[in-house]
């Protein structure tokens, strides 16, 4: 399940699906985007680019820390703009693509 729930977020990071959409295809899994905090418009949407490398990021996304909440977090050059991670385990999903963060920066996730 928990490939398809990174599938379901990436897609509506992607914009290939909406909010709705989305919390429908999550049912049952624990996790629930939050119209008051995860959603993303069609301005920072279509704003939103990622290219061959993680530092090739700008935009916004969504932040999976594995509390069972997103946060929506702006990321600029390949790194948070407003929060550090330190040594916790997180993910960014923007524009279709999942990142590991490290601290502030966004690597690939294998």
């Amino acid at each position: 399940m928990k490939n398809n729930i990174h599938e379901i977020i990436s897609k509506y990071t992607a914009g290939e699906t909406t909010l709705e959409e989305a919390n429908a295809a999550l049912a049952g899994s624990g996790i629930h985007l939050d119209p008051e905090k995860n959603t993303l418009t069609e301005a920072e949407k279509r704003g939103t680019t990622v290219g061959c490398y993680p530092d090739q990021a700008n935009g916004f996304g969504l932040l999976d820390s594995g509390t069972g909440t997103l946060d929506k977090v702006a990321v600029q050059d390949g790194c948070l703009t407003d929060c550090d991670m330190g040594e916790s385990f997180a993910l960014v999903h923007i524009a279709g693509r999942v990142y590991e963060v490290k601290g502030r920066e966004l690597v690939d996730h294998a």
